[in-house]
């Protein structure tokens, strides 16, 4: 099936009664896209292209296993394979629904060395409840933070497995962890202290996304927020605002805080350690 056929599908409301496998060209390779229902659909109309030239930039100036919390349906995957696919991939996701789909992503296009943890990252094991704000079974705006969206309606919730890494990092290898990528929906911070051995031994770049506190009212955000700030500074790590300009990086403007702003767009950052400055601040887009 066709781009143009599925996009008539979802415009008539007929998409969530079709399986079909898209071809799609990424970076000049081809992937082949299950669209399970509606389930799918947006990895045949690549979001957020501007992955592509960044990982394209920094995957070189750091060998090792590409590990990625917040697996979703396999964006991230997708993008990374069409830059380098030999890479050691291991992902983590605790939505069932999502599981089942990056399984299929997985077989369909025979990636190597792609391997999912189906649980989520925390600071402790326990189990957890994912709340989601849409109806969509892969919402990928759900969150383990039940006050994280306070102006928002929960849906549903799922309870998930939560594991502290302890329990899993015989899997990384501390040593072969070369970048490490966080959208967790505002559960950062438990992220970052789980993983908190293997950032200080691997020394990761770590892609992750902080969204907007909006204004200083916003304690709860501010307060999060201002405590990541601290892990990474105390990690001795610098942080990069990602500017994008249409389906591209254009620069990484190196800042001493994420700030209080409203800008959705300015909420990508490439954290790396300090060593790597001079390296991170030649890089041309």
């Amino acid at each position: 099936m066709n781009k143009f056929f599925l996009k008539a599908l979802n415009k008539l409301n007929l998409l969530e009664k079709v399986n079909v496998e898209v071809p799609i060209n990424l970076n000049n390779k081809k992937f082949l896209i299950p669209v399970l229902g509606k389930t799918g659909y947006s990895n045949v109309f690549i979001t957020e292209p501007w992955m592509i030239g960044l990982l394209s930039g920094v995957l070189p100036l750091k060998p090792g296993t590409f590990v990625d919390v917040g697996v979703n349906i396999g964006q991230t995957l997708l993008k990374l394979k069409c830059v380098d696919e030999e890479v050691s991939y291991v992902g983590f996701e605790p939505n069932p629904f999502c599981v089942n789909y990056y399984s299929k992503l997985i077989e369909l296009n025979g990636f190597k060395n792609s391997v999912l943890m189906p649980f989520g990252v925390s600071d402790k094991t326990e189990i957890g409840v994912l709340n989601f704000f849409y109806s969509g079974s892969t919402d990928s705006t759900a969150s383990i933070i039940p006050e994280f969206r306070p102006d928002q309606k929960i849906e549903r919730k799922l309870f998930i497995p939560l594991y502290e890494s302890s329990e899993f990092s015989q899997f990384l290898g501390y040593d072969s962890v070369g970048f490490l990528k966080i959208d967790v929906e505002g559960a950062e911070l438990e992220v970052l202290h789980s993983l908190t051995g293997t950032i200080k031994k691997s020394l990761p770049f770590i892609l992750i996304e902080i969204l907007p506190v909006y204004d200083e009212g916003n304690k709860m955000r501010l307060e999060r927020q201002n405590k990541i700030e601290l892990f990474l500074n105390e990690c001795n790590y610098s942080i990069f605002r990602i500017i994008k300009k249409g389906n591209r990086v254009v620069s990484l403007d190196l800042v001493y805080t994420f700030g209080v702003h409203s800008n959705l767009e300015e909420c990508d950052y490439l954290c790396t350690p300090k060593s790597y400055l001079d390296k991170i601040l030649s890089l041309k887009f």
